[in-house]
């Protein structure tokens, strides 16, 4: 039995989702493999439920740098792991940490020259979608001998790359529990409206959302909106000037609940975000707005999705605050209402045609 350990410790809910085609793609080139994931406490609780995870090492770092690392080296050595997959696209650490602990076979991609650290490795390439970029290191492992994946032309490993959700039916019978409270019954249909981002700069201004609401209220009155979010968006609810009607779900939900909720949702509208993957992997399709970031790299994976952005001179910047002085935030400001509306209304006729 191979035991593999998977890096990442990049602490963001939507790289989670995005990974897991490699995580599942490890479980077919190793059927018999133990998977470890090296992780940051945040994401913990989320991919211990993840399907293809069978152990996680959380990186606490709570010791100082050198002696952190010290201690997770040893504890990555004792476990005697024979392969490192290295899926954080830009930590040298996370290189680093599997070259100290000895492990024989440690593929990744050789960002700033950390190919060094790796004995195999393959080019990062920032022009491909983060699922894309995880789905070519796990192409690295046809140096292995003991993989098992078939070949295609061209050298190629065949990896499906759909995303998935690992929520269950407990969870969908709990959210609709939740909505039968709100009286919402399995009948109606559902627009989710995703307010925060973890970035200022991603943001887009709460009174478009607003504005997009009421229209979307008026123009289609048998939909009904509902507000998705964790508690650290409750302060966007009290900004936020809706109609009674609006149902809010921001903090009510748990992260497998949220899954279950969008995947009840006729469309999704959001700012580049966490729960824009989660949408995308339970196959609702999403309106994101896009700012600082590349939507080359981080749009909703899969078909069905608008992307919304602005040719703004400055992006993408990914800079998690806005450095222009001449008129911040430009990027999500260029976004209007009218447009949003319209990539809105035009899903929810294609669903309403496929309904009838």
């Amino acid at each position: 039995m191979s035991k593999i350990l998977v890096c990442h410790t990049g602490a963001w809910i939507g790289d989670m989702v995005l990974l897991t085609p490699a995580l599942r793609a490890l479980k077919q080139v190793y059927p018999n493999s133990c998977l470890t994931f090296l992780l940051r406490p945040l994401v913990a609780d989320l991919m211990k439920t993840n399907p293809y995870v069978d152990d996680c090492i959380v990186d606490l770092k709570t010791d100082g740098i050198y002696r952190s690392f010290m201690k997770l080296s040893r504890r990555i050595r004792e476990n005697h792991f024979d392969i490192a997959v290295v899926l954080h696209p830009s930590s040298f650490r996370n290189a680093l940490l599997p070259f100290i602990a000895r492990i024989p076979i440690r593929v990744g991609s050789n960002y700033k020259g950390r190919g060094l650290l790796l004995t195999y490795s393959c080019p990062d390439k920032t022009t491909m979608h983060e699922v894309d970029r995880y789905l070519q290191v796990i192409q690295l492992l046809k140096n292995d001998t003991h993989s098992n994946l078939e070949i295609k032309k061209n050298n190629q490993f065949i990896i499906p790359s759909e995303l998935e959700y690992w929520h269950t039916d407990k969870n969908r019978l709990s959210l609709t529990d939740l909505l039968k409270k709100e009286g919402v019954s399995t009948e109606d249909r559902l627009m989710a409206v995703n307010l925060g981002t973890t970035w200022r700069s991603k943001q887009w201004d709460l009174r478009g959302f607003a504005e997009v609401i009421k229209i979307i209220s008026e123009s289609a009155p048998d939909i009904k909106v509902v507000l998705t979010g964790s508690t650290d968006e409750l302060n966007l609810v009290d900004q936020l000037v809706v109609s009674d009607s609006t149902l809010n779900f921001v903090g009510k939900t748990d992260l497998m609940q949220l899954g279950a909720l969008l995947e009840r949702c006729d469309v999704c509208l959001t700012c580049d975000s966490g729960p824009m993957h989660i949408a995308a992997s339970v196959g609702t399709p999403t309106v994101a707005l896009f700012g600082p970031t590349d939507p080359k790299r981080h749009k909703p994976y899969g078909k069905g999705h608008t992307v919304i952005e602005k040719a703004v001179s400055c992006r993408p910047c990914y800079n998690r605050t806005c450095h222009r002085q001449d008129q911040p935030y430009l990027c999500m400001q260029e976004i209007k209402v009218n447009e949003v509306v319209k990539a809105i209304m035009t899903i929810l006729n294609k669903n309403r045609v496929k309904l009838n």
